[in-house]
């Protein structure tokens, strides 16, 4: 008898939980830092600066300039991207402006407007 693998059908890469930081409803502008993984689910203007993995949720609305170690975008993000790891456009997700990433995945029904590069994962820093 084989023994048969398991796969999640979450389409993406990391399967990290983040704290929904600021949910929807909310709406907030200016700097952000974090330390463990996080989800923004609301709108925001300003900066964040994230060591692990950052989400735009399905309902945010997030004008920024953004750097991580990851970043998974569900909703709407315009803005700055410097990530040192993993950049997915889950379905439903829209991005527009400039991304810098160790890697990048566009899901089918994600949306990517802008210039992207995608550089060797020592070149890249999420500070």
């Amino acid at each position: 008898m084989k023994a048969t693998k398991q796969v999640s059908s979450n389409p993406t890469f990391l399967q990290v939980s983040p704290r929904t930081v600021l949910s929807p409803g909310t709406a907030i502008s200016g700097k952000l830092s974090f330390n463990l993984p996080v989800k923004i689910d609301s709108r925001f203007k300003g900066e964040v600066k994230a060591t692990e993995l950052l989400v735009v949720g399905a309902n945010a609305q997030v004008e920024a300039k953004i750097s991580a170690r990851d970043l998974h975008i569900e909703g709407s993000l315009v803005g700055t991207v410097r990530v040192a790891g993993w950049i997915e456009i889950l379905p439903g997700g829209r991005f527009q402006g400039e991304i810098e990433a160790g890697k990048l995945r566009v899901h089918p029904g994600g949306v990517f407007e802008g210039k992207g590069d995608v550089l060797a994962e020592n070149e890249t820093t999420a500070g």
